[in-house]
């Protein structure tokens, strides 16, 4: 057991804000380009099937049983395994204001952000069940009810992570690869050119795109185009913004070149996209405090 713990609970009352709940089902080749949240937490819990998740740079098989958690800022990563496809709930919140800013997570930065299926994932599959229900039927009481659910499985995420190793120190990384992935990650929206980024960093431009591609797997433009639609997707399915706003958003100032690269990275147009996930995290739209 990971004894670097303190002995009291992380947030034993403090108040959420439920921002989304919803399900994924039937589709095997789902896919969610690199984003992030800067502004809440998400937890994922799969029911069925495996998916490949990226978090923060680090590639994770998740499967029946495991809970994911995401604090505000992770950037990450999803793909349904098309041969197992991939079933889940998932939730979106925020804790009440006035949390002091080293505080506001959901798992010490350093964890392991997977649970891995254990003898409470039963349970949480049952709150995570009750959590979609209630925001779907939404009867009288419901949102007493949703704030309960979730406060009893951060509950229960916080007595499980305490039982988990740290998945290794933070530690302030130079080499050059994770530099320039700093950099694309801060000014995505940019137009960045690979020319002017070699520069920038006083390498060779046919040096920057191998070393890249040998460390991450793919190049920088690539990368650049699956963080921009990573955006896309969360614009997409969290605001009601049109989708040439969304385009110059994330760096196009031509909505129907945006449309192409949207359409050939994810696989069907935003139209369809926000049409199929949208209905499903938000109906009417309403955030609850509790």
């Amino acid at each position: 057991m990971n004894t670097h713990h303190e002995s009291g609970q992380r947030h034993p009352n403090r108040d959420c804000t439920i921002i989304y709940v919803g399900k994924l089902a039937d589709n095997p080749h789902w896919s969610f380009p690199t984003h992030k949240h800067d502004d809440l937490h998400e937890i994922i819990y799969v029911t069925e099937g495996k998916g490949l998740f990226t978090i923060d740079g680090t590639k994770h098989w998740a499967q029946k049983g495991d809970m994911l958690i995401y604090n505000k800022g992770t950037l990450h990563e999803e793909k349904s395994n098309p041969e197992f496809p991939l079933s889940t709930f998932y939730c979106g919140f925020r804790f009440a204001e006035g949390t002091q800013t080293l505080e506001d997570w959901v798992i010490p930065p350093s964890n392991n952000p997977i649970i891995r299926a254990n003898r409470y994932s039963d349970e949480l599959h049952s709150l995570m069940q009750t959590l979609f229900n209630e925001f779907s039927i939404r009867e009288h009481g419901y949102e007493s009810i949703s704030g309960h659910v979730l406060k009893a499985i951060l509950l229960i995420i916080d007595r499980q992570s305490r039982q988990q190793f740290p998945s290794g120190e933070i530690v302030e990384s130079n080499t050059l690869a994770e530099s320039i992935k700093d950099y694309l990650d801060t000014n995505y929206r940019q137009n960045i050119k690979l020319k002017e980024l070699a520069d920038q960093f006083h390498i060779d431009f046919y040096y920057l795109i191998h070393m890249y591609k040998n460390h991450y797997g793919t190049s920088p433009y690539h990368y650049l185009i699956q963080r921009r639609m990573g955006e896309a997707t969360r614009l997409l399915v969290s605001t009601n913004k049109k989708i040439w706003e969304i385009a110059k958003l994330v760096g196009y100032d031509n909505p129907n070149y945006f449309t192409i690269l949207f359409t050939k990275t994810v696989g069907e147009s935003p139209r369809s996209f926000r049409k199929k996930n949208q209905k499903d995290m938000f109906g009417d739209k309403v955030s609850h405090s509790y």
